[in-house]
């Protein structure tokens, strides 16, 4: 019988252990680094209220651990908590017995329990949380670009490095960003002495009346050990939340130039292609017939919903489309038994009631992590249908279903956890 329950600081050392040896890649076996983590870990547990660590026991023996947070998040415009976890390590002796499968079962029950209905993680394989209901999120973009690429601006007015006392107003910044972005977790304040702690890291700001309207966190990457002056420019957080920041800060990358091979930004934003005269990156390659490379591509972070009732209640204010009709959405969930079963959807002018007798104009089946992308925005109804996602009584409602689950944008994470 399995026990999953928060580490005390003393199981922490062995937590570390397990970490160590999970994430070789990141991690090193000098004495040196494992207390630099013992020590970071027990401080996270102790002073961040919304991080705790939790391990799963059997016979009392911790098998495996991970990083639970609490979050607060901007779904469909509507601030809720949400769930994520990380840093999920088993013991290596004790791999292939369901510990990895039993703590996300834990992990979820922790925030039904709580009456959270969406939780998130980033995944080491997307394969295997996808068997567990979790659906893909918006895909990260890498663009390598030219820095004379991008928009030039000759006024630099408002910009200045940052200093550790802006620190909360980097917050501010960030969260009035993120109250008006789709998907974004909000900081909180034990996050604004994070922005100094790595030395390497320079942080240029667009300030104005003592107020953060946008801002660069990058450090330089040397490209070559014989050439000193070939560097990239490595972007970490680009926050904007006017047009003026957003393009003041890009003339400050674009007079780089002279210094910087490359500028490296990691989006989510699908058209940033649009702002660069020249997006083509380091490759010169080309797809058939003639495509120019732009970027790279990958899938990340995976959203579940753990409560399909709880969801439609926790966004009150949301319009799903502007129809009135009536929809049996039959939910597939191998994971979660009391997930998968038909949900009575009333639908007025938009607005979304679940009632427990209704008679259905249209039926719709789907498995749960697909269905967890859709209601994120991280994929349209109509593709889904066209890939064979969907079940559907009637193919006449395929318009009015892709406009009644399609978002104004789709969700964007700065957060890695």
């Amino acid at each position: 019988m399995s026990e999953i329950r928060k580490l005390s600081l003393e199981e922490l050392e062995t937590y570390s252990d397990i970490v160590i040896n999970a994430y070789p890649g990141v991690s090193n076996n000098s004495p040196d680094y494992r207390e630099k983590l013992i020590t970071r870990l027990t401080s996270i547990q102790e002073e961040d209220e919304t991080i705790d660590f939790y391990g799963l026991f059997r016979e009392d023996k911790l098998l495996g651990g991970m990083r639970i947070h609490t979050f607060t998040m901007n779904v469909l415009q509507h601030t809720i908590p949400t769930g994520g976890v990380g840093l999920v390590a088993v013991d290596l002796l004790h791999k292939k017995e369901k510990v990895a499968k039993e703590m996300i079962e834990g992990f979820i029950e922790m925030f039904k329990d709580k009456n959270v209905p969406l939780v998130m993680l980033y995944p080491f394989r997307p394969d295997f949380y996808k068997k567990m209901g979790f659906g893909y999120g918006s895909k990260m973009n890498q663009y390598r670009m030219n820095p004379s690429g991008l928009p030039k601006h000759a006024k630099k007015d408002h910009l200045q490095f940052a200093r550790e006392e802006d620190g909360p107003l980097l917050v501010d910044c960030f969260n009035r960003y993120a109250k008006d972005t789709h998907g974004m977790i909000y900081k909180n304040g034990h996050e604004a002495k994070n922005y100094f702690q790595d030395p390497n890291k320079k942080i240029v700001v667009y300030k104005k009346d003592n107020v953060i309207e946008g801002y660069l966190s990058f450090s330089f990457k040397k490209m070559s050990e014989t050439n000193f002056c070939l560097n990239d420019l490595v972007i970490h957080e680009f926050v904007y939340e006017t047009n003026s920041a957003f393009m003041e800060l890009c003339g400050f990358l674009e007079s780089q130039a002279d210094q910087v091979n490359r500028i490296v930004l990691n989006t989510q934003d699908e058209a940033f292609h649009h702002v660069l005269s020249d997006p083509r990156n380091h490759t010169n390659e080309l797809i058939p017939s003639v495509y120019h490379e732009s970027h790279t591509a990958g899938v990340g972070i995976m959203y579940r919903v753990i409560d399909v009732e709880q969801f439609f209640r926790i966004v009150p204010n949301h319009l799903f489309g502007y129809e009135t009709v009536s929809i049996k959405l039959k939910i597939d969930d191998s994971f979660i038994q009391e997930n998968s079963k038909d949900y009575l959807l009333k639908v007025t002018n938009g607005r979304i009631e679940v009632l427990k007798e209704l008679t259905c104009d249209v039926t719709v089946g789907m498995d749960i992590a697909d269905y967890s992308s859709l209601i994120m925005g991280a994929v349209d109804f109509q593709a889904l249908y066209r890939f064979g996602k969907v079940q559907l009584s009637d193919e006449s409602y395929i318009s009015l279903l892709n406009q009644m689950f399609r978002t104004n944008q789709n969700p964007i994470c700065m957060t890695l956890f």
